[in-house]
């Protein structure tokens, strides 16, 4: 056979030492499994369920997957061999008599002939560098003797599965699998008799016969023919059924799109992550990839939201975004963008999950625990008075915070202070814990790529949310809370599994444990936690009833929450947890203009959408299924006390050590970090707000709230000092 094939190939090429240059051939070809493997494939994206969410194809190349022969019809099988080599089975990679043919009339110049089998057609497609693109007889030697080295490495079944998912169908379609979707919308193993002898003709001459074309689809059904005569006469089939396959209706697809079947911005974010994961080519490398939504849950979030957006039209506000995702596992399972992605009015493909807004007073529980980090603790006592700080190197010299409500508080706890959410109070928090500090606990908690800037940027307008984050991000910093300040980060991914269905990555307890970072102590997270439950603590600002609390009562378990609004009500958020889920909703209006907005807080406007889907997560049984800890086991409904907590006796007047006699009240103290001084005992920090808050009630004590200049009075004469003579409460 050697000697019929180096005289074929000298004859042809005029290749003079035949068995060098096999040598050569062999040594200089790649392995072509790998190559084969390698090249571009079309990832899927999945839901955690397997519901695929959307195709990726190449943009410079288009669809590809390989699959193994057992997945591939066998009438497809019998059509392409009949009809491209019907000794495939039984040649040695080339045809030598068939080459030797072709040189006599290439040769002869009676005109050209290719002669090339399967083995031949896939070193082309596989080596072209190795090859060449010229029609010559050197290059037709070499891919001779290529295919002749393929066929001693390779067995037949791996040469035509490589064949098979490698050769161009047509269409932006790159094997037989690619083929099968693009123009039948299944599986190649799914093909009828009918539809594979019409792809097994289309590799001859893809464009020209491409039967999505409809003044194509004859010359493609007349190819049809001849596969179905070459199946016939190779005894595949018979005459009869090549008859019925040619005459049986096809359906043929207009094209192939890969558009996002569902949950479109969730999509483009698994593919984001995957780049910045794993690099661009992986996205195109065939990745088969379960994502942690499940579309019913997806849907469903998405119906809340442009449920909520229809009942604030009244409020001029047509667009939300909203994120929920399980704290332990950092796992998300639904992220709706925008109200309707379709919708241009809103720029609606726009993720607001992942824009940089403004959180407005949802950044306060960062804001106090970084002061706990500095020595504050819930029964703190902070003075809520007019608050006025020069800042000449900021856009205004001024700064000055005003409540919401235009009033003052005086003598108030931490506890209170963030349940109602007081400004001034939370600017004298981050100014007492240091913007850096703020912004570095802000980091580790989640927001790590909102909240970049240099603490000058911000100033204390930090406190009530003078900063921006991402919805995404921000929800993450919340699942740190809930998950007793350990930070998972946010991931979209389940599973990953290559072209070769190697497991990549896989979520699972395990891998958590890689990636998961202490933010914050656990003693702390549980203190602001303990407030954000803490129904009756909001009462000085919000009703009993209120919205956060019924939702509280209707879950029958602690449930921390905390709304937050933007200047000129611009941005509307809630951000919420339980022990198993932390959800973040943002509201407002995009497109057109924003001044003049009717006036709407985050409980009102971003809340109800909340309270509905922390709801439907606990009370839908497919939605609970996947709040399950890291045991498979239901995480229980109270946040777990850590052991440096303890409930203790702190005065009621100044937040000091019980020193015994005075008026007292429980709170959430850290064993060892005190408080350590007594009643009356002040620091030199809390003398000089006390002096402060005395002042400001002789100029200002119409504006204080009933019962605030009292709570001064207890303070001052707790600490010994002369209570306020002047002004008198509202």
């Amino acid at each position: 056979l050697l000697v019929v094939i180096a005289v074929a190939i000298s004859a042809a090429a005029g290749v003079a030492g035949t068995l060098a240059a096999y040598r050569q051939v062999n040594a200089d070809l790649p392995n072509a499994a790998a190559v084969a493997v390698n090249t571009f494939q079309t990832t899927r994206i999945y839901d955690r369920n397997g519901v695929l969410l959307q195709e990726v194809d190449n943009p410079d190349s288009g669809w590809r997957n390989f699959v193994p022969l057992d997945q591939v019809s066998q009438d497809l099988i019998d059509a392409t061999v009949a009809s491209e080599d019907a000794t495939f089975w039984t040649n040695y990679g080339v045809e030598p008599l068939a080459i030797v043919r072709g040189a006599v009339i290439n040769l002869s110049g009676t005109g050209t002939t290719g002669a090339s089998t399967i083995t031949q057609q896939l070193v082309r497609s596989l080596f072209p560098d190795q090859i060449g693109f010229d029609v010559s007889y050197t290059r037709k030697g070499k891919e001779a003797l290529a295919a002749w080295a393929l066929n001693r490495r390779y067995s037949k079944t791996d040469i035509l599965t490589m064949y098979l998912s490698q050769i161009y169908y047509g269409n932006r379609s790159y094997g037989i699998e690619a083929a099968a979707q693009t123009f039948f919308n299944k599986h190649a193993s799914e093909l009828t008799l009918a539809e594979a002898s019409l792809l097994a003709g289309l590799p001859q001459a893809p464009t020209y016969y491409n039967p999505s074309i409809p003044e194509n689809f004859e010359r493609a059904k007349g190819r049809q023919q001849y596969v179905l005569d070459q199946m016939v006469v190779h005894r595949y089939i018979t005459r009869a059924e090549a008859r019925a396959a040619f005459n049986q209706p096809l359906q043929v697809q207009a094209n192939r799109s890969g558009a996002i079947q569902a949950a479109p911005h969730f999509v483009n974010y698994v593919r984001q992550y995957v780049v910045a994961t794993y690099g661009e080519a992986a996205l195109y490398s065939g990745l088969q990839i379960t994502t942690s939504i499940d579309v019913n849950l997806q849907q469903r979030a998405e119906e809340l939201v442009r449920e909520g957006v229809r009942d604030l039209e009244s409020y001029d506000r047509n667009n939300a975004a909203m994120v929920v995702m399980v704290p332990w596992s950092g796992e998300v399972l639904a992220m709706v963008g925008s109200a309707d992605f379709g919708d241009a009015l809103i720029s609606g493909e726009v993720n607001y999950a992942l824009a940089d807004i403004q959180p407005g007073s949802s950044i306060k529980p960062i804001a106090y625990a970084a002061a706990f980090e500095q020595g504050w603790n819930p029964g703190t006592v902070i003075m809520d008075t007019s608050y006025r700080k020069e800042t000449p190197d900021a856009d205004e010299p001024v700064y000055e915070p005003k409540n919401y409500s235009g009033q003052y508080y005086g003598a108030i706890p931490v506890r209170a202070a963030l349940a109602n959410s007081f400004n001034i109070s939370a600017v004298k928090a981050l100014e007492y814990a240091g913007i850096q500090n703020m912004l570095d606990l802000a980091y580790r908690m989640g927001n790590r790529e909102g909240l970049q800037q240099d603490p000058s940027f911000y100033g204390l307008a930090l406190a009530l949310g003078g900063g921006e984050v991402k919805l995404l991000e921000h929800t993450n910093a919340y699942a740190t809370f809930a998950n007793n300040g350990v930070y998972v980060p946010a991931t979209p991914i389940q599973r990953i599994e290559d072209s070769q269905g190697n497991t990549l990555f896989e979520l699972n307890a395990e891998s958590v444990a890689l990636v998961a970072e202490r933010a914050l102590k656990a003693e702390y997270a549980y203190q602001i936690t303990s407030i954000l439950t803490d129904n009756q603590a909001r009462s000085l600002i919000f009703s009993e009833e209120n919205l956060f609390g019924r939702t509280q009562s209707e879950l029958g378990r602690p449930t921390a929450a905390k709304s937050g609004t933007t200047n000129e009500w611009k941005d509307i958020w809630t951000m919420g947890y339980t022990t198993d889920v932390s959800i973040g909703v943002w509201v407002g209006k995009s497109g057109g203009s924003n001044a003049g907005l009717p006036e709407i807080d985050g409980i009102v406007g971003a809340g109800p959408i909340w309270r509905d889907m922390i709801v439907e997560m606990h009370e839908n049984p497919a939605f609970a299924a996947y709040l399950l800890g890291p045991n498979g086991q239901p995480i229980g409904d109270n946040f777990p006390r850590p052991e440096g907590i303890f409930e203790g006796e702190v005065c009621a007047a100044t937040g000091h050590k019980a020193s015994g006699g005075e008026e007292t009240r429980r709170e959430l103290l850290v064993r060892g970090e005190g408080p350590e001084l007594g009643c009356g005992d002040l620091s030199d920090y809390e003398r000089k707000e006390l002096t402060g808050a005395l002042e400001d009630v002789q100029r200002n004590g119409g504006k204080y709230v009933r019962g605030a200049i009292e709570n001064i009075n207890r303070y001052a004469s707790a600490a010994g000092s002369r209570g306020p003579s002047g002004g008198s409460s509202n």
